[in-house]
């Protein structure tokens, strides 16, 4: 994030804003306390503004002047106003703002963080909006554009089934019904054979007046449907906020279900269901892999030493390391409590030994840091065991790895031992 710019004539409530979101954004807010004032601040920081907060009524600009100001500039703008009536709200939505906070709700200041926050992480967001009508596209895009999520566009169901193709990482599909060749509900089911609800929200749309569509979106796959002309801006920005946060939730769930808590990478459970298809994979391809055991070296002395706090810590580093150092490829995971393991293909024997080595030595002469406040650190090493292979079964490869590591332990601890499971 960077400055952001506030613009309120009140000297309480300004003050209090400014240490508040300074505090949580650890970002210069810069304060203006009139339109005038606001019109130097953006001339001097030409460019430098991601956001903007802004009161309605100023002294010198009493009907939202400064708004349209800090809009043209092309700065995301949340609006304080003290009052909400429909000529207001109606006021603020056209001016193309992120969001409105009632100023006199004692909960305003906590509102404005969480809707700072909201609109820095919508960034991370795909969306598809497919329509027929340049016009709707064009509406609907540029009011998520408002809010900072990223959009791309389709004109018909089939142009939209290829673009989910090739854009796995779209969260949300929002789609028209009537649309040439094939309509939005039939469009909803082609979705739902690839992509489940856990995986991707879809929003219907239609602008016909059949009360039965709702119903045969949200038979057909749709979490939600809106009617053309008829929603309400902060109505349309709820339901997309919803749908995208209960994917975020499936997508936490997922994490929490795979994922080792202390460190974040896989786990036991997913090493072994992820493993087991990699390896089926490979050997359909004809391509060789590597099964990898990395293991501490003298990890409870570690803890007798410093305490498992830090032994914790150091099992985060060497984690964090591993996960740097590994191919895109790889199966990176914690499996016991200073045991990790890397399954992955590989071009050649060679090109996995040159990868374990390269982990190791980076192990050894990285200092793990105990202490921020007073930079004490201590170093550690790692031994590892190696299995080369072109398929088989998970279990086996991963016996022989193990009594590799072994063998790096009786030889010394801090090296590479391995062995070749060829066919």
């Amino acid at each position: 994030m960077q400055n952001i710019l506030l613009v309120e004539d009140s000297n309480m409530f300004g003050k209090i804003a400014k240490k508040k979101i300074e505090k949580v954004f650890n970002v210069p807010v810069y304060w203006a306390k009139s339109f005038a004032e606001a019109e130097k601040l953006l001339k001097m920081g030409a460019g430098s503004f991601s956001m903007a907060l802004l009161d309605v009524n100023l002294p010198d600009a009493p009907h939202g002047e400064v708004i349209d100001r800090v809009v043209k500039e092309g700065i995301s703008s949340l609006v304080f106003t003290s009052n909400v009536s429909d000529d207001v709200r109606n006021l603020v939505w056209s001016k193309k703002v992120a969001d409105y906070i009632l100023k006199e709700d004692p909960n305003s200041l906590e509102y404005i963080v969480i809707a700072m926050q909201q609109l820095e992480q919508n960034h991370e967001n795909l969306i598809l909006v497919v329509d027929d009508s340049t016009t709707y596209r064009t509406m609907l895009s540029d009011l998520l554009y408002i809010r900072k999520y990223r959009v791309i566009n389709a004109s018909n169901g089939e142009g939209g089934l290829d673009i989910l193709d090739r854009y796995p990482e779209i969260k949300l599909v929002i789609t028209d019904y009537n649309m040439p060749g094939m309509d939005g509900v039939r469009f909803c089911q082609k979705i739902r054979e690839k992509r489940k609800s856990d995986q991707l929200a879809i929003i219907g749309a239609s602008s016909e007046d059949d009360l039965s569509l709702g119903a045969r979106f949200l038979k057909s796959g749709a979490d939600d449907f809106i009617v053309k002309g008829s929603f309400l801006v902060e109505e349309f920005y709820s339901r997309v906020q919803r749908c995208l946060k209960q994917i975020d939730l499936f997508q936490q769930i997922r994490d929490a279900a795979i994922r080792d808590f202390l460190t974040g990478m896989y786990n036991r459970r997913y090493f072994f269901e992820a493993g087991t298809e990699l390896i089926s994979q490979c050997e359909l391809e004809g391509s060789q892999l590597y099964c990898v055991i990395i293991d501490i070296d003298n990890f409870k002395s570690v803890n007798d030493t410093y305490g498992h706090d830090i032994g914790d810590i150091v099992i985060k580093q060497v984690a964090q390391a591993m996960q740097e150092l590994s191919e895109e490829e790889d199966i990176v995971a914690r499996i016991g409590g200073e045991e990790f393991c890397i399954l992955g293909p590989i071009a050649s024997v060679d090109d996995g030994l040159e990868q374990c080595e390269r982990l190791r030595q980076h192990i050894a002469t990285m200092p793990m840091i105990i202490d921020d406040g007073s930079g004490e650190s201590l170093k550690v090493s790692i031994s590892v065991g190696v299995c080369f292979s072109f398929g088989g079964n998970l279990d086996d490869l991963i016996k022989k790895a193990d009594e590799c590591l072994c063998r790096a332990k009786q030889n010394g601890r801090n090296r590479v031992e391995f062995v070749r499971d060829m066919p």
